[in-house]
C-alpha cells in the first residue's frame, strides 16, 4: 500500500488502495486485537491510510468539515457509546454490552467512514472526479474476468485462494448456473459493483472521455453482459437507469432523479414504520409479472416488517451488535429473521441516530450536487463539469437505492460519495472567488 502512494502520489494511491484491498483480499476475514477495532479488508487499509497521511503531515480530510457536517460526524462516532449504554441487558440468551464494545464499534465506524473524508480531501477537481470514474470503470470491467470465471465454473476462487467460502454457496445458484462471488463475499455485492462501474463508464462515454485504451462501446457492451449473466434483478436495473436517466435527461433532470431516489430512501423507512407503505400493492404488482419474484419480494418484506418492529422497540439507538438487531424463537433460540437491507441493519443496531447520522452525508452530497447548478453556468467547460456532477450524483444515488435491498455501503463507495461531496465544496469556493474578484473589478 505504501508502494502504491509512493508510486502513484497520494490521490491515486489512495484509489488504488481501496480498489485492490476492496477487490482482491479475502471477505468475512478478521483479526480482533485487543484495544483496537477488528481489521477486516476494510478496516485495515483505512487505518494503514490514516497512519501514512499522519506520519507524512498531509490532510486527512477532517478539516474539510465545518459547523454542522462536523457535529453530525461527531455524532456518528459517538452513538454506538449511546447503543451500548442502553443495552447492557441480556436480550434472551445474547450477553448485554459493555463500554467496550461501543468503543470498538465507534472505531470501526470511524475507519469504514473515513474514506468519505479522503473523497473530499483528495478527489475535489474536475480532473481527479475524472480519474476517479475512469479507475472505478476499468477496475468493473478487469473484474468482469474472473467475474466470467466463476459464472462458468463456479464460485471457487476464495476457497482455492483464501481456504474457505465468505457466504452460503447455496445463495450462489440462481436459474441453473451460479453468481460469481470473487472475493467480495456474496453474488449480489459483485453485481452492484458491476452496476456503479457500469454506470461510471457510460457518463463518461456520454461525456466523449475515452475511459481505457480500448472503445467506450465494446468496453461497455462486456460489462452489461457480465451483469446479465450475475443474475441480478436490481444490479441490471441500476444498468438500465443510468443508461435511460444519463441518455435522456439533462443534467437539471439528472440531479432531480437523484435527489428523488434519495427522498424514496428515506421516506421507505419512514412510511414502513407508520404503516403507509404499499408493500402489499407492489406484491400484486410483481405477481402479475413473475409470481416467483413476487414471492420472493412477499419473503423480503415480511422479514423487513418483523425486524422493523423489533428495532422501534429502541428506536433512539438501537440494539447493538451480537445479533440483538435480530429476532429468535424464544424457546428454542432458533433465528427467526433475515437481514438483507443496510438501512434495516442499521435501524435495527443503532436506531435513529445512527441510521440519521450515517446516511445524512450520502443524502446530504446528492443535495449539494444539485445545488451547484446555480454555479456552474455560462461557458463550455462549467458545462462539462456540470454534467459530471449530475451523472457523479446519480452513481451516488444509485449506491443508495442499493442500500434498500442490500447492504453494500463499503469504504470504496464512502470515497466516492465524499468526491462528490468535496467537489461541491470546490466549486462554491470557486465561485465565491469569482464573485469577489468580479465585484472588485
Amino acid at each position: 500500500m505504501f508502494f502504491l502512494l509512493k508510486r502513484f502520489g497520494t490521490a491515486k494511491g489512495i484509489l488504488l488502495s481501496l480498489l485492490i484491498a476492496y477487490l482482491l483480499l479475502p471477505a468475512g476475514f478478521e483479526v480482533d486485537f485487543p484495544v483496537i477495532p477488528p481489521l477486516n479488508k476494510y478496516t485495515l487499509t483505512s487505518l494503514v491510510l490514516l497512519i501514512y497521511l499522519i506520519i507524512t503531515n498531509q490532510p486527512t480530510g477532517y478539516k474539510e468539515l465545518k459547523g454542522w457536517h462536523k457535529f453530525v460526524l461527531m455524532a456518528l462516532i459517538v452513538s454506538p457509546f449511546l447503543t451500548s449504554i442502553t443495552n447492557q441487558e441480556r436480550y434472551l440468551f445474547i450477553q448485554g454490552l459493555s463500554l467496550y464494545d461501543g468503543l470498538s464499534q465507534s472505531g470501526i465506524e470511524f475507519l469504514n467512514f473515513f474514506p468519505f473524508l479522503l473523497g473530499v480531501a483528495y478527489f475535489n477537481t474536475y480532473d481527479r472526479q475524472v480519474l476517479l470514474l475512469r479507475l472505478v470503470a476499468i477496475a468493473a470491467v478487469l473484474y468482469s474476468i474472473p467475474v466470467l470465471y466463476e459464472i462458468r465454473m463456479s464460485p471457487q476462487l476464495h476457497s482455492t485462494i483464501y481456504g474457505y467460502f465468505p457466504h452460503s454457496f447455496l445463495q450462489q445458484y440462481r436459474d441453473g448456473g451460479f453468481r460469481a462471488v470473487v472475493f467480495l463475499g456474496h453474488g449480489l455485492v459483485v453485481a452492484t459493483f458491476l452496476a456503479a462501474g457500469f454506470a461510471c463508464l457510460f457518463a463518461l462515454h456520454k461525456a466523449q472521455i475515452r475511459a481505457w485504451r480500448f472503445d467506450n462501446r465494446l468496453l461497455l457492451l462486456v460489462l452489461f453482459v457480465t451483469i446479465v449473466l450475475q443474475k441480478s434483478y436490481g444490479a441490471i436495473a441500476y444498468a438500465l437507469i443510468a443508461i435511460t436517466i444519463i441518455s435522456l435527461f439533462s443534467p437539471r433532470k439528472i440531479h432531480l432523479a437523484s435527489v428523488s431516489i434519495a427522498t424514496i430512501f428515506l421516506t421507505y423507512p419512514i412510511t414502513s414504520s407508520i404503516g403507509i407503505f404499499p408493500h402489499q400493492e407492489i406484491v400484486n404488482t410483481a405477481e402479475s409479472l413473475s409470481p416467483e419474484r413476487a414471492q420472493s419480494l412477499n419473503f423480503r418484506f415480511e422479514h423487513e416488517n418483523t425486524l422493523l418492529q423489533h428495532a422501534l422497540k429502541k428506536p433512539e439507538f438501537g440494539w447493538g451488535s451480537w445479533g440483538r438487531n435480530r429476532v429468535y424463537d424464544p424457546e428454542t433460540g432458533a433465528d427467526l429473521s433475515v437481514t438483507d437491507g443496510n438501512w434495516i441493519i442499521t435501524l435495527g443496531t443503532g436506531g435513529w441516530l445512527r441510521f440519521i447520522t450515517l446516511f445524512y452525508f450520502v443524502v446530504m452530497s446528492i443535495y449539494l450536487a444539485y445545488r451547484t447548478q446555480k454555479y456552474l453556468r455560462g461557458s463550455e467547460d462549467e458545462k462539462n463539469k456540470q454534467y459530471l456532477m449530475s451523472v457523479h450524483s446519480l452513481v451516488v444515488a444509485l449506491i443508495l437505492l442499493d442500500q434498500m435491498p442490500n447492504s453494500s455501503l463499503h469504504p470504496l463507495y464512502w470515497l466516492v460519495i465524499g468526491a462528490l461531496f468535496g467537489r461541491y465544496k470546490k466549486i462554491l469556493r470557486e465561485w465565491q472567488v469569482n464573485k469577489v474578484n468580479a465585484s472588485l473589478k
